[in-house]
């Protein structure tokens, strides 16, 4: 396709919350349990740490930071960026998008696009940039994958606490017309599962009153049970039909940069293809589950430890909340 990424950003709050610290604030009994919050986390999804966003700060400030990092990283001013992206679907208001802050700060002339995804929304975001680049002849665009899901975890239930953490990151794309960048897609939806991934309050279906709070319908409700073989069959899926359109085997994978939703579906994943595990890019532990940032920060953490090779061939395999899946190739251009 020949849109490619020039320069890559990201930004953790610099708050840390561990297991630990969870199983003192929370509903988690290791009496109960027979073992510590640390050590059940640790078998069944595989979490040490998450980073957390401080009272006051918003989704609209981590994507800020970075998108600031990866246009410095680029090399371009601010105002040669013209189209921005963000996946979010925890934005700072229902109205005004979270993204205007970005183009506020950014280039206030710039084009903007929100998309309200989730897990699978850099995908999403990548698909609509390489087609408005492509028609519309938009130069350079910054894609941004920004959420802070903390605030919609139960202070009680442990497990989501556990799972999920606060993050941003970005990318510069131009379009090269070359052989380098994003080389297929393969996405997908499947609405009629929705409710696997459930926050019941705060839209037009149930607007937010008193009751609502008192019956805590503002927070997470999720299936865990039901979204982990879900998931792993959408990855597989996914997977098998980028390459397919990519021309590509397994073999010539170099990297598989997944959406990091936990330990456990990745290695379940990673045993179902046949691609060398060394292969697979996990920050999981450290980060947890960052919803529509967790493969733009996973690519400019291997960016920043120099991953990444001149030709080499990168999966981008997400799946999540929606529910909706989607998976690139991508050649790398040094």
């Amino acid at each position: 396709m020949g849109v490619r990424i020039i320069g890559t950003g990201s930004y953790l709050p610099e708050k840390v919350v561990y297991n630990d610290d969870i199983e003192s604030t929370s509903s988690y009994d290791a009496k109960v349990k027979g073992q510590s919050l640390d050590e059940w986390v640790r078998k069944h999804h595989g979490a040490i740490s998450r980073h957390v966003v401080e009272e006051g700060e918003a989704t609209s400030d981590l994507a800020l930071k970075a998108a600031k990092e990866a246009i410095n990283d680029a090399g371009i001013r601010s105002s040669e960026i013209d189209l921005i992206i963000l996946s979010t679907f925890t934005g700072d208001h229902r109205l005004p998008q979270a993204v205007g802050h970005v183009q506020a700060n950014v280039n206030p002339r710039a084009k903007f696009f929100q998309i309200d995804a989730a897990c699978s929304g850099f995908i999403d975001g990548a698909v609509v940039a390489c087609s408005m680049m492509k028609v519309y002849n938009y130069k350079k665009c910054l894609l941004i994958g920004a959420e802070s899901p903390s605030f919609l975890n139960d202070p009680q239930d442990f497990l989501a606490r556990t799972v999920f953490g606060d993050g941003a990151g970005a990318v510069v794309l131009v379009n090269d017309n070359d052989n380098f960048g994003f080389k297929s897609f393969h996405v997908g939806s499947d609405g009629n599962i929705g409710e696997y991934v459930l926050v019941p309050a705060g839209g037009s279906r149930m607007p937010f009153n008193k009751e609502v709070l008192d019956k805590k319908e503002h927070f997470w409700k999720l299936k865990f049970s039901k979204i982990a073989p879900w998931a792993l069959d959408r990855l597989i899926n996914g997977t098998i039909g980028a390459l397919d359109k990519a021309g590509l085997n397994q073999s010539e994978i170099s990297w598989v940069v997944p959406h990091q939703a936990s330990i456990k579906i990745i290695e379940d994943f990673s045993n179902q293809m046949e691609i060398a595990k060394e292969k697979y890019k996990i920050f999981y532990h450290i980060h947890g589950n960052l919803c529509s940032a967790s493969v733009p920060v996973s690519i400019d953490q291997c960016c920043k430890e120099n991953i990444f090779k001149h030709g080499d061939w990168i999966l981008m395999p997400t799946v999540g909340a929606g529910m909706a899946w989607g998976t690139a190739t991508y050649r790398w251009k040094q």
